[in-house]
């Protein structure tokens, strides 16, 4: 059974990493093999290959859970499974005035009824939320909340990395739990104001604050591989991908190892 104990997790820098599965946003796969070959690396090769006893997976849909879990029993590795999710004002309203108030949340599970409560709020955000991606609204994950999940606010993309860069009008609602927020160093030119804000943000809401290292690829040089992979769902060219976050090779193990 998969279990995650909030206050024993997180004790150091933490990678999170993300397949394939999310469709566009990484170069990893979860296959079950041992060393480095000529097809793309996998998040449990990595594992094997520096002895992580447990993995921290943050997916943007749950269709890659069958496989993790999979792999991860058959090599002992604990797996922390999370799905990173919009979440917007209001799932009913449909209008592109809506997406200014949609940023990004970070929901794990903590064991078996932690993971059917999350299916179910997925479910409920590709279908009945869905406005050009998934969305839940507060009201919802309150309504289907448990102690049995875990709300973690993202460094990227969260309501205070929304309303500081792109000006948007994100609300957040946690009077039903009391979630984490995570930081990240990835030399971007604007790291340093989005963890001051969440920073200040922690402290005024007395939020257990966490150091993290989103990963989509292995090593620095894999890089441009990874760029022309995102411009080539983009459909956008190198030379001008128009794609966030892409002016830094720092999202791979590689800068993890050096600065954990």
């Amino acid at each position: 059974m998969i279990s995650i104990k909030k206050s024993a997790i997180f004790r150091k820098m933490t990678p999170l990493f993300k397949s394939h599965y999310s469709l566009g946003r990484s170069i990893l796969t979860l296959e079950d093999k041992n060393e480095a070959d000529d097809y793309p690396d996998s998040i449990i090769q990595i594992a094997k290959q520096n002895k992580l006893k447990e993995l921290f997976l943050v997916e943007d849909n749950m269709s890659s859970f069958l496989e993790a879990y999979t792999n991860t029993k058959n090599n002992n590795i604990k797996l922390n499974y999370g799905l990173r999710v919009t979440v917007t004002e209001s799932i009913n309203d449909k209008t592109d005035e809506s997406r200014q108030k949609n940023c990004k949340i970070i929901i794990f599970f903590k064991n078996k009824r932690g993971h059917e409560l999350l299916t179910k709020l997925f479910s409920i955000a590709a279908k009945t939320g869905f406005y050009y991606e998934p969305r839940l609204d507060y009201k919802t994950i309150s309504k289907n909340w448990s102690d049995d999940l875990l709300l973690c606010i993202p460094f990227y993309d969260s309501f205070i990395f929304n309303n500081t860069l792109r000006n948007s009008i994100c609300i957040p609602q946690f009077n039903f739990t009391k979630p984490i927020a995570f930081i990240e160093d990835n030399d971007l030119p604007f790291d340093y104001i989005i963890k001051d804000k969440i920073e200040k943000f922690s402290q005024e809401n007395k939020l257990e604050l966490f150091k993290t290292k989103s990963i989509y690829y292995n090593n620095k040089k894999d890089f441009k591989t990874y760029l022309t992979f995102r411009c080539i769902n983009n459909r956008s060219i190198l030379n001008k991908p128009e794609l966030d976050h892409m002016s830094s090779n720092e999202f791979c193990f590689e800068s993890y190892l050096k600065a954990k």
